[in-house]
This record gives structure tokens, sequence and C-alpha cells, in this order.
């Protein structure tokens, strides 16, 4: 479990692809030296484990079913990524509870710069709707964020200048895919 805090921006070093599965070098300055063999990493928002870990590279699987919810199948050498380490028991929950467990993918509409902030727009499919209401919780790329806006095909998020520059969001333009977790309190709630 996560929570939406990233603590890190990491770069993509190795992409190596089989018929089923795709391993993931991606750098790491600041997770690295704790990080160990098994310990699980939230990538863009993707819950992935550690296999292994050598010169400053944390080494990670991706198998098909991840791949094909994710857009860690379009990733390509040196592209950067959010990293978060798991979630300690006696740590703060700053954001909200990120299981890692993408939902859908969704391209961004639109960036619009206001003075102080940035407001994110982003398309959705009507299908996912009851899963955003405006002031509720979202993971974009995983970044926990508060829903501002929810219209009839897109939401949008308002992003402070600190999280724009200590992410990967700083990186994304109007087409850009986008990892998207819905609150699972919200999830849990509409299946019932």
């Amino acid at each position: 479990m996560f929570t939406g805090l990233v603590k890190e921006i990491g770069k993509v070093q190795s992409i190596t692809k089989s018929a089923t599965l795709t391993k993931l070098g991606i750098s790491s300055s600041v997770i690295y030296e704790d990080a160990k063999a098994g310990d699980s990493v939230c990538v863009n928002g993707v819950c992935l484990t550690i296999v292994d870990k050598q010169k400053g590279v944390l080494f990670f699987d991706a198998v098909k079913p991840t791949l094909l919810k994710s857009n860690l199948k379009r990733l390509k050498r040196n592209d950067p990524v959010n990293l978060e380490p798991a979630l300690k028991l006696e740590e703060r929950v700053g954001g909200h509870f990120v299981l890692g467990h993408i939902d859908i993918e969704a391209p961004l509409r639109r960036v619009v710069k206001h003075r102080e902030f940035y407001n994110l727009e982003i398309n959705l499919d009507p299908h996912y709707k009851k899963f955003v209401v405006e002031n509720g919780s979202i993971a974009l790329e995983g970044v926990s964020l508060t829903i501002k806006q929810a219209m009839p095909s897109y939401f949008s998020v308002s992003i402070i200048p600190f999280t724009y520059e200590h992410t990967t969001l700083k990186y994304k333009r109007a087409g850009s895919w986008l990892n998207v977790e819905f609150d699972y309190l919200l999830k849990k709630g509409s299946s019932q």
C-alpha cells in the first residue's frame, strides 16, 4: 500500500521484453539504499516488486496483464518515472490509500497554467464516471490528488507548484496517457 506521495523521480535505464514479461531497470538515488529484493515500489502508480538491485538501478518484472492495463508498455529508455516505496505502518499517511492497482489509462486533455498552480484535464470514458466525484481522491501516475471538477467526459485536478516540480506530471502534455487509480473506498462503496 502507498500514500500517493512520490519520493523521487527515477529514470528508465533498461527495458528487456520477452513474450510474457518485461524487465525494467530504473535508476534511483533516494529509495535505492533501503530497497531490497522483494520490496514493493509504486512505479508511475503501478505496484511492482523489486527483483534485483545493482549500482543505483532497481530491477522490476512486469507481466502482460499489468502492461495491458497501464502505460508501462509505453516507457522508453531515459523516460522519467514516479517512485514511492511501500508504506510502513508507523508512517504518516499524507495523501490517500493508493494500492498500486491501475484501473485505466486515460489521455490528458490539456494542461492549463494559472499564476500559482496548474490544472490538468483528463478525458474519461463515461463508464467510469461513477468513480469520479468532486473533492474525491484519485491517483494519477501514482500521485495522490483531489478531483476539482467532474464533467460528463473529463475531470480536472489542480496541482500545486511543489507537486508539479517533484513528479513526472511536469513532463506530461495533451495526449499523454496517464495511469489512473480510482479511490478504493469509492470503488468499494459503489460495488455494494
